[in-house]
């Protein structure tokens, strides 16, 4: 089987071409290995991504089944057609391994390795960082890669004598204006298929990957987004756990695939830093147009000067009859200007807190704009960190409870990613059953976005955790409605349980009225639970 790894890097080049840039891309799909397992996949997944490719106006190179010199001549190849100013695309479909978290690409007539063998590797495969520095030096406009590699060990032996290895592949730290996604996280492992019996000629990652990149007007974050959202989904209805990761480094937006139209921004989550580059820029080179109020000049001039605090308190006495879509767009800049900093400030939990709130309240408009609600998640956990460490957590993870639920549903996956993200807050800093409630705020998203909440990995010991405490705890309850939403995910962790519970433990009494409805236990299993149900009735 093979992980599927989407690295796209963006490297900006400061010459100016005089020619037209153009597109140009190199596929390399490796099935037929000789002395490590053969692969299924590879050849049709670098096939597949080609076709779209090419509809999107690349010059794509495609070649398989490679040694290490014919990859190293593919490569040359592609160096020579990459010109400054172009669009550079590397696709890979193989096998791969990670040293000491530097991950390389494997070609077909990789030498078989054993045990303390790893510079056999290294002198035979092809570094995947490499690759990057390679288009870089070329002077790429964009740089995209596409690194589909070995999920498994391929190099394990009976008797536990071929090299160590957990599969998959290391993370891979982007520079400046690169951007890098992962068909799932760091040494997880990722689908080839969802089952032995299936017949799809793609992995679970790319047969996703190639409907979004031939939709129109898609970022790279906002494909990143939608793969985390449908890959997971996949994996998690054959039990299985597949969350794609990415990083971004890139400030601004790439399109592959775009109408030509302008579209409205969806939901991506920008770092903070690019969030108020965009602000500055906008802030140095807008021209707004005549404005209906005269006080609307005032606070063009103050956003000009940065003045944040100044424009925000001038920015509510505009009359409500003149606040049009520029007087929104200055209600952003000044809250993205003042607030940023607080996202890595040393500042009282309490005073973050409070400027979040008072911009939330003064400016309503606030509450349905994506960029604010992504820098409200960044600094609310920030200071409810603290708050868990330095005051009365139980305060505090309450107050936590209502922010979260302050987030507006129709926000999408910023509502659900801050529940995630607080659930594991709470149960790395207080315990793990306070996990369970955000937990089941997050899982109140519609459909599409259930199946990643049921298939996160910290989601079962939560449950399991907060199973058992006393049934009318909101933990308890919590638990008990996520065990019914996310049953096909939960079921045999919540099961295995009940063998390890003693006496009338408060877990069996929450758990086991769900499971024998469920009809979910046999044996000694079932005789417990019907005791345990048999007593709660009387």
């Amino acid at each position: 089987m093979c992980l599927a790894i989407l690295a796209l890097s963006v490297a900006i080049s400061f010459a100016a071409p005089a020619r037209a840039e153009k597109r140009v891309a190199l596929l390399v799909g490796n099935n037929a290995y000789e002395n490590i397992p053969r692969l299924q996949t590879a050849v049709n997944d670098a096939r597949a991504v080609g076709t779209v490719l090419r509809k999107l106006g690349f010059s794509v190179i495609s070649v398989e089944n490679q040694s290490r010199r014919a990859m190293s001549e593919a490569m040359l190849a592609f160096d020579k057609a990459v010109e400054p100013g172009d669009t550079a695309l590397f696709f890979f479909a193989g096998h791969g391994f990670e040293i000491q978290g530097q991950n390389y690409l494997l070609p077909t007539d990789l030498p078989e390795v054993r045990e303390g063998q790893e510079e056999l590797v290294r002198d035979s495969a092809i570094p995947a960082g490499r690759i990057i520095d390679r288009l870089q030096s070329r002077g790429a406009r964009t740089v995209v890669l596409v690194l589909d590699a070995c999920r498994n060990n391929p190099f394990e032996r009976p008797g536990g004598r071929g090299l160590k290895g957990s599969g998959g592949l290391a993370a891979m730290t982007p520079a400046e204006g690169v951007f890098i996604m992962f068909s799932a996280g760091a040494k997880q492992t990722a689908l080839d298929r969802l089952s032995s019996t299936e017949r799809a000629s793609n992995s679970v990652f790319t047969r996703n990957l190639i409907l979004r990149l031939a939709e129109k007007d898609l970022t790279l974050v906002q494909i990143a987004k939608r793969l985390q959202v449908e890959v997971r989904q996949l994996a998690a209805s054959v039990g299985r756990d597949q969350t794609p990761a990415y990083y971004d480094q890139v400030v601004g937006e790439i399109v592959l695939n775009s109408s030509g139209q302008p579209t409205p921004a969806d939901r991506p989550t920008p770092q903070t830093a690019a969030l108020l580059s965009d602000v500055d820029k906008r802030a140095a080179e807008a021209v707004p147009a005549p404005p209906i109020d005269p006080a609307i000049a005032e606070l063009d001039a103050l956003a000009a000067a940065k003045s944040w605090s100044e424009l925000r308190d001038h920015l509510t006495k505009v009359r409500p009859t003149a606040r049009d879509a520029h007087w929104a767009s200055l209600a952003e800049q000044a809250a993205i200007g003042e607030l940023t900093p607080l996202a890595t400030s040393a500042h009282p939990f309490a005073g973050r807190l409070a400027a979040l709130e008072h911009y939330a309240t003064s400016f309503p408009v606030l509450n349905d704009n994506p960029k604010f609600l992504v820098l409200r998640t960044s600094i609310g956990l920030s200071a409810f960190g603290d708050c868990l460490e330095q005051a009365y957590a139980v305060d505090c993870r309450r107050q936590l409870e209502s922010f979260v639920r302050t987030t507006p549903k129709n926000a999408g996956t910023v509502r659900v990613d801050l529940a995630r993200d607080a659930a594991r807050l709470v149960g790395r800093k207080l315990n793990r059953s306070a996990a369970a409630p955000f937990f089941a705020i997050a899982i109140e998203a519609p459909a599409e976005a259930n199946a990643a909440v049921c298939a996160d990995p910290d989601l079962a010991v939560a449950v399991i955790a907060a199973l058992g405490r006393p049934p009318d705890w909101d933990e308890a309850k919590a638990a008990g409605a996520l065990t019914e939403a996310c049953w096909n995910t939960l079921s045999t962790a919540v099961v295995a349980q009940v063998a390890r519970e003693n006496g009338d433990s408060y877990y069996l009494g929450n758990a086991c009225p769900i499971l024998l409805q469920r009809d979910a236990l046999t044996g000694l299993r079932a005789a417990r639970c019907q005791e345990i149900k048999s007593r709660q009735a009387k």
